[in-house]
């Protein structure tokens, strides 16, 4: 496909895992903002200008309200220009294959680029996934069929279950958490589980990296921080979800001028971040 047509100044990019694409560092998220059909005129713009930036993954979901129908529209007349991501929840093989239906006719395309099984929590979801009527079988099916390239997993709740699916199945990517409240939540990412996806070869895209906005602001991160934090650790894109334009315009000049933080200041970030854990906890759904 042809990503990126006619961006004069290109953001940097990394070789997603195995796949072999060149990723762009910044990803555009599907939620927030672009999910709500009232803020539908904005949602568009931003998604264009994030394309015509540069930003050509998108990442959506099944359940990101009505965000498929957004993008979809978005990406209308351009999808050759875009590498799609969307989820689906369903963790039988029945409900994910209609999941992708829905996805595709919302999406507004026949074929993905990335489908992802999403945000596998617990050990029984990886049991019910891996069942004879599971979901993974259909995902497995939908790329046999030509219908995605790539087959991803996501969660946010606890490394040791994706790392029991990652085992199970040769996915093409990991979506995890990350940023300077992540290492201190009880079940952290940033460690042990980003070595073991880096050793499995698979594409590594990270959410939450400005934890859905509320580690923005006065007494806390810029967004320019809380990006460059992100990317300064061995990942392949940031997936963001940017709430206006000039949040957006923000985060691309960002990526575009990053230059990796040391170890001194990935520590620091940390310490400050400590501060805020509890009151960002939740968006993990990682407290007991």
């Amino acid at each position: 496909m042809g990503y990126n047509k006619g961006v004069s100044r290109e953001l940097p990019k990394r070789v997603y895992g195995k796949t072999g694409v060149r990723m762009p560092i910044l990803s555009l998220g599907g939620a927030g903002v672009l999910q709500q059909m009232n803020h539908k005129r904005e949602a568009i713009e931003i998604i264009r200008e994030a394309i015509d930036s540069g930003v050509y993954y998108l990442d959506t979901a099944q359940q990101y309200h009505d965000s498929e129908l957004i993008f979809g529209e978005a990406i209308e007349g351009i999808r050759e220009r875009v590498f799609l991501s969307t989820k689906s929840a369903a963790r039988d093989y029945d409900g994910a294959w209609r999941d992708l239906q829905n996805s595709l006719k919302r999406l507004r395309t026949d074929q993905l680029d990335q489908w992802v099984v999403h945000h596998v929590s617990y050990p029984h979801e990886v049991e019910r996934l891996f069942a004879p009527d599971g979901a993974i079988k259909a995902f497995q099916e939908a790329k046999e069929q030509k219908i995605v390239r790539y087959i991803g997993i996501s969660g946010h709740n606890d490394p040791e279950v994706l790392k029991t699916a990652m085992e199970r199945f040769p996915f093409d990517m990991v979506l995890f958490p990350l940023n300077p409240t992540e290492p201190h939540h009880p079940r952290s990412f940033t460690g042990e589980f980003l070595d073991y996806a880096r050793r499995k070869g698979v594409g590594l895209a990270v959410m939450k990296v400005l934890g859905v906005g509320h580690l923005v602001g006065e007494g806390r991160f810029t967004v320019s921080e809380l990006l460059r934090y992100a990317l300064s650790h061995p990942i392949h894109t940031a997936v963001v979800l940017p709430n206006s334009l000039r949040e957006l315009r923000e985060l691309v000049q960002a990526a575009r001028e990053f230059k990796p933080m040391s170890s001194k200041e990935l520590r620091a970030l940390e310490e400050r971040g400590k501060l805020l854990t509890a009151q960002v906890a939740e968006m993990y759904h990682q407290w007991p």
